[in-house]
């Protein structure tokens, strides 16, 4: 949201009350439970049993069938950990779980956490109940007849986002696993289960998420026990990046690049063919629009196609991997920002990209402020605060315009916010913001004070998330909130994602 994608930036202002679903998605089938979560998770532990040991390390072979594709998938498994990869043409993609942080890699080889990921992606549609989990995690969330008669269990995994099992009732098994990416429901139906682990486990299941170009029937073709090291689980550390093909002067390249409302505009061009892309911190991917990508002629396969060169001004990049979603725009995201620093001036409308060395001196200039920024879930988050309410997931997004704080901080914070902060326009009128993943409903407040950094924004107007949202799309969002364009352009800034920092100095100062 994309480490995740987050917030595109597509905007739409309209009053709408604030009733309605809750922040937290849930499948809209639930009933309450007689049973007790002991129970239902009792017979859910009796019906399918334990891997084996010598399971608990295995390689497993799939086959993915997509309308008339069958894309074969490589999948390792060591205790918690897994890891599957496959190729789309020329491009490897991958995805997994590290510890307790699941997470993807593109063809570009750029890999980030998907806890804030809003977009979501069609090649990474793996289950979470045929590895293993922690019953600990789970919560009996009620019942439902949406799939036949089944309880519902949702695994809440400390750093993923929730699961839904439907555990049939007759069998014991999980029949069926809904997750939300965005405004996307996830539905995965599983049968042929066998127990050829130990336990029982599906040799087949049905992946859905109302597209269907993106229906997934997936065939476990073999499973085999083996010995495995960290390194088969292990994150890809190979990357594909952006670069000159000769080294500039200085190290610094600068970009074409048009500002326009606190929008960054850059002139890309696609394999011989010339666009404007938003430079987007707030996305992971390069991402490529629907209907441009088809007037090319080019076919996505689970919404992703792979361009044959890329040119951003002096830099390049072969066989590019990118994110095909219906927008109206291209975008620079995550994967364009990784491998170099990138300064965006809005002063003075300029763009830069650098080497580590070429911008050394703006993280010891004493008139630049250098902030750590945690980036593993595709964008930079950091510390703002709003008085004594803070958080330290703050989204710099420079293709959103303003300020906004999310239902996970306005929870936090809700008797502060409720104290200290007025109604902006003297009511409560609640503002349906519409983004490329899903939407939120906003109330529009004034705080005393916003700091970002050494700098404070006094009587500033924020949109606090409501926790009620009537649209079906309703996103939410894991992080603190977003930091938009009405405060990015006041600096001069400096990403630097592989070192995990930013320096930023405000407009004016030299």
């Amino acid at each position: 949201m994309n480490l995740v994608r987050c917030v595109l930036p597509a905007w739409v202002f309209c009053i709408a009350t604030a009733s309605g679903a809750s922040a937290e998605w849930a499948p809209p089938d639930l009933r309450p439970a007689p049973a007790s979560q002991a129970a239902v998770l009792e017979a859910y532990v009796k019906a399918t049993g334990t891997v084996a040991p010598r399971f608990g390390q295995r390689r497993e072979r799939w086959t993915y069938v997509n309308a008339t594709r069958r894309i074969p998938v490589d999948v390792t498994v060591r205790g918690a950990d897994f890891r599957a990869v496959l190729a789309l043409g020329s491009s490897r993609y991958s995805a997994g779980r590290a510890g307790d942080v699941r997470w993807r890699a593109d063809g570009n080889g750029i890999t980030h956490a998907t806890l804030s990921e809003d977009q979501g992606d069609a090649v990474d549609r793996l289950p979470q109940s045929i590895f293993p989990f922690a019953t600990g995690d789970c919560t009996l969330a009620g019942e439902s007849n949406r799939f036949g008669p089944a309880w519902v269990v949702v695994d809440r995994a400390p750093r993923d986002k929730p699961h839904w099992f439907y555990i049939d009732k007759a069998s014991g098994t999980i029949a069926h696993e809904v997750m939300r990416e965005g405004a996307r429901t996830i539905v995965t139906a599983f049968d042929r289960f066998d127990v050829v682990t130990g336990a029982a486990r599906p040799r087949h299941w049905h992946v859905s998420d109302g597209d269907p170009g993106n229906d997934l029937d997936v065939t476990v073709d073999e499973v085999v026990p083996e010995t495995l090291g960290e390194i088969d689980v292990a994150i890809p550390q190979t990357r594909r990046t952006f670069t000159a093909a000769i080294p500039p002067p200085g190290g610094s390249v600068r970009l074409p690049a048009r500002f326009d409302h606190g929008r960054v505009y850059v002139e890309v061009d696609i394999d011989g063919g010339r666009d404007e892309f938003i430079l987007d911190t707030g996305t992971a991917s390069i991402t490529l629009d629907r209907a441009a990508v088809l007037r090319r002629r080019w076919q996505p396969v689970l919404e992703h196609v792979t361009v044959p060169m890329m040119h951003v001004g002096a830099l390049q990049l072969a066989d590019v991997s990118a994110l095909v979603i219906p927008f109206g725009a291209g975008i620079l995201g995550y994967d364009f920002f990784a491998g170099h620093v990138v300064h965006i001036d809005y002063e003075h409308s300029v763009v830069e990209v650098m080497t580590p060395e070429a911008a050394a001196s703006a993280f010891t200039s004493g008139a630049n402020l250098v902030m750590d920024a945690y980036f593993d879930e595709g964008m930079p988050l950091v510390h703002a605060a709003f008085g004594p309410a803070a958080g330290d997931r703050f989204a710099l997004d420079t293709g959103s315009p303003r300020l906004y704080v999310m239902a996970p901080f306005a929870r936090r914070n809700a008797s502060e916010i409720a104290a200290h902060w007025s109604f902006a326009y003297g009511s409560n009128p609640s503002q349906h913001q519409q983004y490329a993943e899903g939407s939120i409903v906003a109330s529009p407040r004034r705080a005393a004070s916003f700091v970002l950094g050494r700098w404070s924004f006094p009587n500033i107007t924020v949109g606090v998330q409501q926790d009620r949202n009537p649209s079906p799309d309703a996103l939410d969002m894991s992080f603190d909130g977003i930091i938009g364009t009405d405060q990015l352009g006041l600096f001069d800034w400096w990403f630097d994602y592989d070192g995990g920092r930013i320096a930023m100095r405000r407009n004016g100062v030299r």
